[in-house]
C-alpha cells in the first residue's frame, strides 16, 4: 500500500525549484542550518565535502564503506537518486524508509517554514539534520556530502567542514561553471575552506597555477591521491577488477580504471582520516554504488544488462575504455541525454564502436526531445520518445550472447532500473531467443 504522506512530502519538494530565484549563494542555506541545529551540534573534523566533474558518488561510497569496516556510524549525502529520493541519504550504508524521510522532513520543515529553499537545499539540510541532530539517529562519527552542482554556491558548501576531495575534473555544466577548465575548476575548489584538507584525483596541467594559488589564499593542505596500477581477469564473460597501491592489492566493485582511480582518492583520504588501509582492502569489493556500469541481476532479459549513467564527455571516454572487457556477440546501446549536454561529444564515439545497434530516447527529465537528435535518427537502429518502448524493442532483437548497455543520463538509468525492478517489464514480452 503505497505511503500517502510520503508521496504528499517528495510532491511538496519536487515542487520547489531546481535552481534559486535568487543570486548564487549558500547563505540562506546556513540560515536553515542555524534553524535546525545548534553549532554544539557540527562536527567539522569528520565531515568531508566532495566535489569533482566524475567520480564524485564513487568516491564517497567508497569512503563509507571503509569507514563502517573501521567501525564508524556514516552518514552519506548523494544525489541524484535513481529510484527513491529516501536512497540521496543513508546512514551507515541504509537509506532512511519512507517513514523516516517523512518524521526527518515534519522535524525540518517545523523550524525552516519561513525560510525558503530549493529543492536541493532542502534535502541538504535534511541530510545534515538527520546526521548531527541525534534525535532520529545517533550522531554520526563520519559525515560525507556529495556536492550537487560545481561547488561554491552549492548547499552543500554551507555544511561546516574541514575536509574536502577534489574528484577528476572535465567539461560539464558549462552554461552554469563556465567554458574553461579553469573556470570549472574555480567554481569546485570554492569548498575549499580556510586551513582545510584537499585530497585531489591528479588535476589537469591547465589548473595548476589556480590549484596554487587556492592553496596559498586558503592556507589549506593539499595531497595528491596515491598512484596506483590496475588490472583485469577475465574468465568469464563479466570482468574482475583490481587496484594494486603501496598497501597492496584489493579487488573492486568499481568498474575499470576509473574505479581504480575513484578507489584511489578514496583510500588517500581514509589513510589521511589516520586509518591503515592495507586493513581494508577486502571491503574494496563490497562498495554498493549503484548505476555505474552496473550489472541487473534479472532474469527476463535474453542477455546481461548494464546501467551505466555516463553523462559527459569524459564520462563516455571511460565507458569506451570498459567495454572491451565485456565480452558479448553484439551490443545494443540506448541512449538519452539531457537537453543541456554536449549532444555530439557523447553521441559520436557510441556510434563509432563496432558490432553495435544505438537506441536513441527521451530521458525522464531534463531530456532531450528526439527532434533534437538532428543526424544521429538516421544512424540510429530505432529512436522511442518512452525509454521503456525501447527497451522491449531491444529485447526483442537480442539474444543470450549479447549485451545490453543504458547510458547517456543518471535519470535514465534510475527510470529504466525502477521499472525493470517493479516488474513492469514481463518476461512474455519478449521471446526466449538464442544466438544461431
Amino acid at each position: 500500500m503505497p505511503n500517502l504522506e510520503y508521496l504528499r512530502i517528495i510532491t511538496e519538494i519536487e515542487a520547489l525549484g531546481i535552481m534559486p530565484d535568487r543570486p548564487p549563494g549558500i547563505q540562506t542555506t546556513r540560515d536553515a542550518l542555524e534553524l535546525v541545529l545548534p553549532s554544539s551540534c557540527w562536527r567539522p573534523d569528520q565531515t568531508v565535502v566532495v566535489a569533482g566533474t566524475n567520480g564524485k558518488g564513487s568516491v564517497c561510497a567508497t569512503l563509507e564503506t571503509l569507514f563502517l569496516a573501521a567501525g564508524e556510524t556514516v552518514g552519506l549525502y548523494t544525489s541524484p537518486h535513481l529510484e527513491s529520493t529516501t536512497e540521496r541519504i543513508r546512514i551507515n550504508g541504509v537509506q532512511l524508509t519512507e517513514d523516516q524521510f517523512c518524521q526527518v522532513y515534519r522535524e525540518v520543515q517545523a523550524r525552516i517554514s519561513e525560510v525558503k529553499l530549493t529543492h536541493f537545499e532542502i534535502l541538504t539540510v535534511m541530510a545534515a539534520w538527520t546526521f548531527f541532530s541525534g534525535t532520529l539517529f545517533p550522531r554520526v562519527d563520519r559525515a560525507i556530502f556529495e556536492v550537487g552542482l560545481g561547488g561554491k554556491w552549492d548547499a552543500t558548501n554551507a555544511i561546516p567542514h574541514h575536509h574536502c576531495i577534489i574528484t577528476q575534473l572535465g567539461y560539464d555544466h558549462q552554461n552554469l561553471l563556465g567554458n574553461t577548465l579553469t573556470e570549472i575548476a574555480s567554481n569546485k575548489f570554492g569548498i575549499i575552506q580556510k586551513g582545510a584538507t584537499v585530497v585531489h584525483s591528479p588535476l589537469p596541467d591547465e589548473v595548476a597555477a589556480l590549484a596554487g594559488q587556492v592553496q596559498q589564499e586558503t592556507a589549506s593542505t593539499w595531497l595528491q591521491s596515491i598512484p596506483f596500477t590496475d588490472r583485469v581477469e577475465q574468465q568469464t564473460r563479466e570482468p574482475q577488477f583490481f587496484i594494486s597501491t603501496q598497501w597492496g592489492e584489493g579487488q573492486l566493485a568499481l568498474a575499470g580504471r576509473r574505479g581504480a582511480e575513484n578507489t584511489a582518492t578514496a583510500l588517500t583520504y581514509f589513510n589521511e582520516a589516520g586509518y591503515n588501509p592495507t586493513l581494508f582492502l577486502s571491503k574494496l569489493k563490497d562498495v554498493n554504488w549503484k548505476g555505474r556500469m552496473e550489472k541487473w541481476t534479472g532474469t527476463i532479459s535474453p542477455c546481461p544488462i548494464y546501467f551505466s549513467g555516463d553523462h559527459n564527455p569524459q564520462g563516455v571516454k571511460s565507458l569506451l575504455r570498459l567495454l572491451p572487457h565485456y565480452k558479448r556477440k553484439h551490443l545494443y546501446i540506448i541512449v538519452g541525454i539531457g537537453k543541456e549536454k554536449d549532444r555530439d561529444q557523447i553521441i559520436a564515439p557510441l556510434f563509432d564502436l563496432s558490432d553495435t545497434s544505438i537506441f536513441l530516447t527521451e530521458t525522464p527529465f531534463k531530456g532531450r526531445p528526439l527532434r533534437d537528435y538532428d543526424h544521429w535518427m538516421n544512424l540510429a537502429r530505432g529512436a522511442h520518445a518512452e525509454p521503456l518502448v525501447a527497451l522491449k524493442e531491444v529485447f526483442k532483437l537480442a539474444c543470450s550472447e549479447d549485451l545490453i548497455l543504458i547510458t547517456g543520463s543518471l535519470y535514465l538509468v534510475g527510470h529504466l532500473h525502477k521499472l525493470l525492478n517493479d516488474g513492469s517489464i514481463a518476461a512474455m514480452d519478449r521471446p526466449n531467443q538464442l544466438c544461431h
